[in-house]
């Protein structure tokens, strides 16, 4: 592998991830707080929602990432690595 290689590979899976990040993090944020709420059988206060957000970061940026990684790996192992 050269360089080049790797810097676009380590790129395009920043890139990804970062592109993920937001939707991923409603998405996970939405499904946990009406769980939360379902629970509880009240609507989340603001502290509850906060404490639930700062809970879902990184849940988050470990799946975005790894799954960015994957992804390219995957990807650039089938079209751009000679086999």
């Amino acid at each position: 592998m050269n360089l080049g290689f790797l810097v676009w590979f380590w790129a395009t899976t920043i890139i990804l991830a970062a592109l993920l990040y937001r939707p991923v993090k409603r998405v996970i944020y939405v499904g946990r707080l009406r769980s939360l709420e379902r629970k509880a059988k009240h609507a989340a206060t603001d502290e509850e929602q906060r404490a639930i957000e700062n809970k879902t970061i990184p849940l988050v940026v470990v799946l975005v990432v790894t799954f960015s990684f994957l992804f390219n790996r995957v990807l650039m192992a089938k079209y751009f690595l000679e086999k």
